[in-house]
Formats: C-alpha cells, sequence, structure tokens
C-alpha cells in the first residue's frame, strides 16, 4: 500500500456496523489493501478521508492504526460503541475521551500502577484541538436527540465487561467514564507515530449483566448516531478550512 501526500484523516470501526454507514457515504470509493485489512479511500461529506474496520481488540487496533499511518493518515477519528460506567449514564449517551488507559494491565509486581505499561505513560491524552472540535458535533447532535454528552477518560481492555462489580471497580480505579477494547491500543500506537487523534463513542449498554442483551439491540441506532457526528464533524471543519 503506498503512502500519499497531503493532509488526511483516518476514520476507524472495530466492527463492520461502526463504519457501515460512513461507508455507504463516500464518494468515488477505492479499495486499498494491506494484508487481511480494507482500507477505502473516498470523499465523505465533502472530505477526503480514509475509512478503515480494525477487527475487535487491542492488536487489531494497533495494526490499523499504524497501516492507516503508512496509508498517509496524517489524523485518525476512532468510532465506536461501548459501555458506560459512570454513574446516570445512559444508553446512546455519547463519550468523547480525553484521556485512555489499558484497564486490563498489570505490572504491579514492578511498581507500576494498575494500567501503566512500562516505558509508557499512565495514559494517552487526546488530541486538544480535535477533541474540541469532536465534541462540538457530538454536543450539537447529542442535544437533537435529548442525549447527554461526557467527556473523560475511556478505559480499553481485552475484556467485554458484562458486570456491575467489574464496571464499577474499573471507574473507581481508573476514573473512567466508559469501557472498550480497542480506542487505548489506537492512542498508544498513533502517540508513537505523531499521529493526532480523537476518540468518540455512543453507549450500547452499562457494562452490567444485561450489556450481552443490550450491545446488539443498541447497535445499530448507536452507529447511525456516530455516522451523524462524523457528518457534523467533517463539515464543521470544512467551515473553518473556508473561513
Amino acid at each position: 500500500m503506498s503512502a500519499m501526500i497531503g493532509a488526511m484523516l483516518a476514520i476507524l470501526g472495530a466492527i463492520d456496523a461502526e463504519v457501515a454507514d460512513n461507508r455507504r457515504l463516500l464518494d468515488d470509493p477505492v479499495e486499498l489493501r494491506a494484508g487481511r485489512l480494507s482500507v477505502h479511500r473516498g470523499r465523505l461529506h465533502g472530505s477526503e478521508v480514509l475509512l478503515a474496520r480494525c477487527g475487535v481488540g487491542k492488536v487489531n487496533a494497533a495494526m490499523a492504526t499504524t497501516v492507516l499511518h503508512s496509508a498517509g493518515a496524517t489524523s485518525l477519528l476512532f468510532t465506536g460503541v461501548a459501555g458506560g460506567v459512570a454513574p446516570g449514564q445512559r444508553v446512546g449517551d455519547l463519550v468523547v475521551a480525553t484521556d485512555l488507559v489499558q484497564h486490563d494491565v498489570d505490572v504491579t509486581a514492578l511498581g507500576r500502577p494498575p494500567g501503566q505499561l512500562l516505558g509508557e505513560p499512565a495514559s494517552w491524552a487526546a488530541d486538544p484541538a480535535m477533541s474540541e472540535h469532536l465534541v462540538a458535533a457530538a454536543g450539537a447532535c447529542a442535544a437533537r436527540d435529548g442525549r447527554t454528552l461526557h467527556e473523560g477518560r475511556i478505559a480499553s481492555g481485552d475484556q467485554f465487561v458484562a458486570s456491575a462489580a467489574r464496571a464499577a471497580a474499573v471507574h473507581a480505579e481508573f476514573g473512567a467514564v466508559c469501557v472498550e477494547m480497542e480506542g487505548a491500543a489506537v492512542a498508544q500506537a498513533a502517540t508513537s507515530l505523531g499521529i493526532p487523534f480523537a476518540v468518540l463513542r455512543a453507549l450500547s449498554d452499562t457494562a452490567d449483566p444485561g450489556a450481552a442483551r443490550d450491545f446488539p439491540a443498541f447497535l445499530d441506532g448507536s452507529a447511525r448516531l456516530m455516522a451523524d457526528v462524523v457528518e457534523c464533524y467533517l463539515r464543521g471543519a470544512r467551515s473553518k478550512i473556508a473561513l
């Protein structure tokens, strides 16, 4: 896969439902392949983008981030669903990450706090400028539908959290507002590669015993909402450029 020249936003999701709406809207799509990873390049709401589905889990997310960087991505927006772990959240609420941590990392025997890898920071901060713009876009969509927008730390791990006790523990230990399975790996890889990034999540469940039932039931609606936020994000970015 050859690199491209110029500014290029990459939009990444873990599963097909999280990217399908945006993929259908691509103008003049061109498919690029890197092994098993399929990347689509095209115009989305007037902006040139790369779009990919990485698969579930941290390793898949990190590999896809690296591939997108090689394909010419100069910034990255990760969108997907998550389980809410903070009090007062509802299915359908939106989350924009301030920073991300890996809640399943344990190197405490070597004197590191929970979640911190050797040689890595305690968390990876999202790009402030991208996140500010994403908050504006997500806030507009959330207000339109009577949903709540949350800003805060996102905790990632190779676990589907479906336990109220585990959800409460992640919230208490890391100060996280939601849990998912890819974001912190994207953050780690993007930071290492020098790619500014932002992360948007829609709550498909509240990481409790009903999560396995709620996740598929609310997945499509949450994915459509995120596609609306991406449209608002891109149109807003183009308006700023035009000014």
